[in-house]
């Protein structure tokens, strides 16, 4: 248990019994009895009245109290629904958890307001992917430990579209999760530079007899970013915001149609999204992006003729 948890599970303990001697919050929390007393003292300062009675043991004076925590019916809303939807997307121990949170935050709401946040969040419904992320799921602990600790890992990676399976040393950084899809940031000892692994395709992994002091930054930290111009015409423009790359950055109005400004590391993070927009999409710039457009789309035709 970390200082911070600790004191404040004291100060629930004063509250809840009149008077507690030093051995036994010694006890209870595994310190020693010099601690307890650091702790006090700590307390005392944030302005807590303890007394200290020789021979007795600590108390809160009289009078003082810890307002219980209340929520208003926004935030109510809100714990509600981010707890729906965890439980409908992931699995594992800790959807347990959030079930049984919920039903004590509940409890402590007052009747009104739980009536009406439990209306209103009957109202929302989730679409989520049918297949739940598993957050008991071994890697993914093992990568948490890994993080927070700052241990090495070694994995065995397959390559994206290659027959290629690698032997990595990688300081993980960092895990999202993005469309159905856990990966992990970090710096990867064999590129030297910082990668993102998607975690469906590692095959191994194993915690290393090491750690590291601190993030690395890569290469790519600094690396410029490829800028793209897309004249789309003014029928689709509706349905490019409703599906819009994640490297957009503003559109400008043209007099016959509508310029998206766009900007990634690589050409090829944009390449299948505005194929997937036909004739609708005419790229201005950059030449090179055209040409291998232009390549890739006769590639195609060849292959329907």
């Amino acid at each position: 248990m970390n200082r911070i948890d600790r004191l404040f599970a004291i100060l629930l303990t004063l509250q809840h019994k009149r008077r507690v001697r030093a051995q036994d919050l010694a006890d209870q929390f595994e310190i020693s009895k010099r601690t307890i007393y650091r702790d006090m003292s700590a307390l005392n300062q944030m302005g807590i009245p303890i007394a200290a009675l020789p021979g007795e043991g600590f108390e809160l004076v009289e009078g003082y109290y810890i307002p219980p925590l209340m929520f208003n019916e926004n935030e109510a809303i809100a714990l509600i629904l981010g707890s729906r939807l965890l439980t409908q997307q992931a699995a594992g121990s800790l959807t347990k958890s959030a079930d049984q949170a919920l039903a004590k935050i509940k409890v402590a709401l007052p009747d009104q307001v739980r009536a009406r946040s439990e209306a209103l969040t009957n109202i929302f419904g989730f679409v989520t992917p049918s297949a739940k992320f598993d957050l008991d799921n071994p890697q993914l602990l093992t990568l948490q430990k890994a993080i927070q600790e700052k241990w090495v890992v070694h994995i065995r990676y397959h390559a994206y579209q290659k027959d290629e399976v690698t032997e990595r040393d990688v300081e993980p950084h960092q895990l999202f999760y993005s469309d159905g899809i856990w990966y992990f940031e970090g710096y990867c000892r064999l590129r030297k530079d910082i990668r993102a692994f998607r975690l469906s395709r590692v095959e191994k992994l194993n915690l290393q007899n090491e750690t590291f002091s601190k993030r690395r930054a890569g290469k790519s930290d600094n690396a410029k970013t490829i800028k793209i111009k897309i004249r789309f015409d003014r029928i689709s423009v509706r349905w490019v915001r409703e599906r819009q790359h994640y490297g957009f950055q503003h559109e400008e109005t043209l007099p016959d149609g509508i310029m998206m400004v766009y900007e990634v590391h690589d050409v090829s993070e944009i390449m299948a999204w505005i194929l997937g927009w036909g004739d609708s999409a005419e790229v201005l710039s950059p030449k090179e992006l055209r040409k291998s457009l232009r390549e890739t789309a006769q590639k195609m035709a060849n292959l329907l003729t």
